[in-house]
């Protein structure tokens, strides 16, 4: 598994290598040649139409229900549009679509497109990521985690602002739209997965705060609870799917 920044990371299980949520055309071509690309929800962030449009046409692109019209013109060979619960083999990777927590709707909230999940696997292996997650219920977490067995979460860990501002947002306005390093740390743990790969934070940044400022806070509070599966990347690092509890 390998991160590129913010959401976008490539999988790469048995003979199949699934690109997450590309974002900026130079990260786009660094994750090279894949069969298939990921899209969790419609947010600009992470259905980018921009970013999209540097990945080769036969590969296999995957939106949540409600999305294929922003991707229609795109020249894309096939296109699926999966919801929560579907499943799809791509060279014999199974992709399962997960809920997740997050505002739907790509400029504004409303009921489509969907916000996914996905977990992917192969040959004894499975990588889950989350998406985007706000700060509401999260007891769907408890279900995937009983369902899958997984290697790698992909947790989103911020947002473009500081820790303190999705906070805020939690408690006066809106759920958060954001989770912070402490809930993301508390959903890892539902999912009982071996390993917590932070994402989402320290590649687009407004300055109100330290870009690292999100992940020095997962940290912190990680030695304080005794957690010791996390593991922080850097843009680019690639993380083998050997570690054990």
């Amino acid at each position: 598994m390998t991160w590129l920044g913010h959401a976008t990371a490539v999988a790469e299980l048995g003979r199949t290598r699934v690109l997450f949520d590309p974002l900026f055309r130079s990260r786009t071509r660094a994750a090279g040649k894949v069969d298939a690309v990921l899209i969790t929800h419609s947010h600009v962030d992470h259905l980018n139409r921009w970013s999209l449009k540097a990945v080769d046409r036969d590969t296999h692109l995957v939106v949540p229900r409600g999305a294929k019209d922003i991707v229609s013109d795109l020249g894309f060979a096939r296109v699926s549009e999966l919801d929560t619960g579907d499943q799809i083999d791509i060279n014999g990777l199974e992709i399962t679509a997960v809920p997740t927590r997050h505002d739907w709707g790509r400029w504004s909230k409303g009921d489509a497109p969907v916000a996914l999940g996905y977990v992917v696997g192969a040959d004894g292996h499975a990588v889950h990521h989350a998406g985007d997650v706000d700060f509401s219920d999260h007891a769907v977490f408890d279900d995937i985690g009983k369902r899958h067995a997984i290697d790698v979460a992909l947790l989103p860990i911020g947002g473009m602002l500081p820790v303190w501002y999705y906070r805020w947002r939690r408690e006066l306005h809106d759920r958060g739209v954001h989770i912070d390093p402490d809930c993301a740390l508390d959903i890892f743990e539902r999912l009982g997965a071996k390993t917590l790969v932070p994402v989402h934070w320290g590649t687009v940044h407004l300055r109100l705060g330290l870009p690292s400022m999100p992940r020095r806070r997962l940290e912190k509070i990680a030695a304080a609870r005794g957690v010791d599966h996390v593991r922080v990347l850097r843009h680019g690092q690639r993380l083998g799917l050997t570690h054990e509890r």
